[in-house]
């Protein structure tokens, strides 16, 4: 979604913060022990005032009002009566203390809470640890959009962090504010950060099992002015990151814009919700459930259906992974029916803003509308085994490009397609951005769907496509029905799967997995590493292919009982192992050279990119390891042992090729553009006279240097910067360089080759340190320096 206009506004006057665009563990936060305080109560249809005991309470939201509240006390609200006006009790609870809780006592209905009209029903400013549950509210003016209004509204403003807050079993309805959706918005439920001179955060907020409906114009919504950093385009007041953020079990639907959005957060956990007919006006960029601006989200388990997609809104899906992200999971998530489609890619809004190493798989879309799959634009992502259902009838398209960079690889999918659309691309973004690989289609052909790569065709065998209906266990229908469907086994695999597919069947992350969210087979993991023998403890070279002289030797093994030998010099065994497409991998093992000083070879080959390789020389075991990013159309490399020359044997043991976080964003170059590397006279080249190392494009620089703020890592940790550069002009340097990871230290790798090569350097942060700027330099000479396959990896 986009929010260019509202960060000019933003950047310009701080009044307001910008629009909203566009199995992995999470942890909750622990229960907050609830101390013994006073009880206070309210029962609004007494005849007289009370002083706030249970046999004198008091009948009006005055006196709650005016009272500072104690850790461990509670506000108690009469059921079957009804408050009118804003409920703002003051006080904070403490952590050690207890919460200050707001419920409901008595027999009968829930107690209401009407704001009528006026801006919040429920409103805390500045206060913590505080619980509010059980009550019906309710804030209904007699203009819609007079003004802004909201049921629940929490602020914290220039507080630093705010700590505890629950939300829970709340019915909120009939919210008729205005169609923002600012700090100061319209909502059901709205948390929100304000103010610029002292950082402020939430830690540990829980929104469990509200039902939130009629609204206008967010469902549930947070919004911070401490949202800025180069991901969304701005850079002060610098990003100060919630916290332990959970939405769960929540009902939202009949929303004149959004149902859910989390923002400003980190590791946030939106899970077992349902939103549905949300979007109802025609107010700009709106889908159910989604996160801008926030690391590490998890969407998981959810339903988003019936969201509307009315002129003034370009968006309209039930999910979307936004800019401003990185590392959003949405996972085990049904939807369908959504006028916009399933799921928004959105790195959109220009200039630095951006969308990276996104992840959706194991989801079920049935009958999305008019894009299933949209892509504004979404570095270093991927979408996988997902199954989609498009029924005879739909034009929606299966895929389709609006603009913006992408660099997408889609793998495993299961599209059962019966209507008339298909795969739309952009003269800027054509096909080849994107990676399809070992996908299964059914049903009609469109001339642009992708073939090759492991991509196959032909009759899943579901049970009984098309007849989801209402509800998250709704979708028995797409399980696979019989062992005879060509989904079985015909998956590439993927690092870090999550572990298990949309009904909680094991996942293998060894063996090749089925296509689709249903993993019907149940390979075994422990007997397909066996197959590939990488530690030679079949006793055999099965699996391995020898070149000159070569054997599996019975004695001195790293670990274990047996080891290979190649040798006497030049001699070699290589092995075929699965990887995924546009993933970053180490290769490793052990060697040891019968002769010192005689180099033995660890490395991969047929990559999609340079051949990589880690070596060493000495007699006794040692460990070496390098890095690499797979191609576009890998599912497998050649893993190799190599002794070149020299008199004696070398031996290796126990090699490995495993899945690695790059923490370099566009470090290929793929998307066919620069985002997030920034200054330097440099450009996308695919025609350079020295070619590329790998793929399509690489970096072309014709003076200074390029550079990319990296604020994934951690302290005092060692990391490798790897890539591959060359120089147009032999004798020109080019470099790959860190900076301001420790003080002003700087290490480097550099070449003066008209020929690629992969060159890495290793450093250390420093204590409390978590960022560094990497560089690819023209550091001297004449001519152009290139860069590609670049890679920042934890060691």
């Amino acid at each position: 979604m986009r929010h260019v206009t509202d960060i000019r506004r933003f950047i310009a006057g701080l009044v307001v913060t910008m629009l909203l665009a566009c199995a992995a563990v999470v942890l909750t936060p622990a229960v907050q022990a609830q101390a013994a305080g006073t009880s206070y109560y309210v029962d609004c249809s007494a005849a007289a005032n009370g002083t706030g005991t249970s046999g004198s309470p008091w009948n009006s939201l005055a006196g709650p009002n005016a009272k500072t509240f104690a850790p461990g006390d509670q506000l108690l609200l009469k059921r079957g009566t009804t408050c009118t006006g804003t409920l703002h009790p003051l006080g904070s609870g403490s952590a050690a203390g207890g919460s200050i809780s707001i419920d409901a006592y008595g027999t009968g209905a829930l107690p209401i809470l009407a704001g009528g009209g006026g801006t919040d029903a429920i409103y805390l400013h500045n206060q913590e640890y505080w619980e509010i549950s059980n009550l019906e509210v309710t804030n209904t003016g007699a203009v819609k959009g007079a003004n802004a209004r909201r049921g629940v509204y929490v602020v914290l403003e220039n507080y630093g962090t705010g700590n505890h807050y629950k939300v829970s079993n709340l019915n909120i309805h009939d919210v008729n504010g205005n169609n923002s959706k600012e700090v100061d918005g319209s909502a059901g439920i709205l948390f929100a950060v304000l103010g610029t001179t002292t950082p402020s955060s939430f830690n540990d907020v829980v929104i469990d099992g509200n039902t939130v409906a009629d609204i206008a114009r967010s469902g549930i919504n947070m919004s911070s002015t401490w949202l800025c950093r180069p991901s969304i385009g701005c850079n002060n007041p610098a990003w100060t990151p919630w916290t332990g953020v959970v939405v769960r079990n929540n009902t939202v639907h009949d929303t004149d814009g959004d149902g859910i959005v989390v923002q400003m957060s980190k590791d946030a956990l939106i899970e077992h919700n349902v939103v549905y007919n949300a979007a109802k006006a025609p107010n700009a960029a709106n889908a159910g459930i989604w996160a801008w601006d926030s690391d590490g989200t998890v969407i998981q388990y959810n339903e988003a259906y019936g969201t509307k997609k009315l002129t003034g809104n370009p968006d309209g899906q039930g999910f979307d992974v936004d800019y401003g992200q990185d590392g959003t999971i949405v996972q085990y998530n049904y939807s369908h029916d959504n006028e916009g489609g399933f799921l928004l890619f959105c790195g959109c809004g220009g200039g630095s803003r951006l969308s990276s190493n996104a992840v959706a798989r194991y989801n079920v879309s049935e009958d999305d509308r008019l894009r299933v799959v949209n892509m504004l634009g979404s570095q270093d992502s991927m979408f996988y085994n997902n199954t989609i259902y498009v029924p005879s009838g739909s034009t929606a398209n299966i895929f389709e490009v609006s603009g913006a960079w992408n660099d997408l690889t889609l793998a495993n999918n299961l599209i059962y397609n019966l209507g008339s659309g298909g795969y739309v691309y952009t003269s800027g973004q054509p096909a080849s951005n994107f990676s399809w690989r070992n996908n299964l289609f059914y049903g009609n052909h469109p001339s642009s769907e992708p073939t090759g790569n492991g991509n196959i065709t032909g009759d899943p065998l579901l049970t009984s496509p098309g007849s989801g209906g209402t509800g998250i266990n709704s979708v028995a229908g797409y399980q696979i029905s019989s062992s005879s469907s060509p989904a079985i086994g015909a998956g590439v695999v993927i690092p870090d799967n999550g572990g298990k597919d949309y009904w909680g069947s094991t996942v293998p992350a060894v063996c090749a997995p089925d296509i689709g969210a249903d993993q019907f087979s149940s390979p075994s993991d422990t007997t397909c590493l066996a197959n590939e023998n990488l530690g030679f403890e079949k006793g055999s070279l099965t699996a391995w292919s020898a070149w000159n002289s070569a054997s599996v030797v019975n004695s001195g093994a790293h670990s274990g009982t047996y080891a290979v030998r190649v040798g006497p010099s030049p001699a070699s065994v290589e092995n075929y192992v699965p990887v995924a497409p546009r993933t970053t991998y180490r290769v490793s093992g052990w060697v040891k050279s019968a002769v010192a000083g005689e180099v033995v070879n660890v490395g991969v080959k047929n990559t999609g990119g340079l051949e990589t390789v880690a070596s060493a020389s000495g007699t006794g075991w040692t460990f070496v390891s390098a890095d690499f990013t797979t191609g576009a159309a890998n599912g497998t490399v050649r893993l190799y042992c190599y002794k070149s020359s020299g008199s004696g044997n070398g031996y290796c043991d126990d090699l490995a090729v495993t899945p690695v976080k790059n923490h370099v964003i566009n470090g290929n170059f793929e998307s066919g553009h620069t985002v997030p590397w920034r200054n330097g006279d440099f450009s996308l080249s695919g025609t350079s006279s020295n070619g590329n190392a790998a793929g399509l494009t690489n970096a072309s620089l014709s003076s200074g240097s390029l550079w990319q703020l990296i604020y994934t890592l951690k302290p005092n940790t060692t990391y490798r910067l790897s890539g591959a550069i060359a120089s147009q002009t032999a004798g020109t340097t080019t470099a790959l360089e860190a900076k301001l990871y420790n003080g002003s230290a700087v290490t480097s790798a550099s070449t003066t080759s008209s020929t690629y090569s992969k060159q890495s350097t290793t450093f250390t942060t420093g204590a409390g340190v978590t960022t560094a700027r990497v560089y690819c330099h023209l550091v001297s000479g004449t001519g152009d320096g290139y860069c590609d396959e670049v890679t920042l990896t934890e060691q």
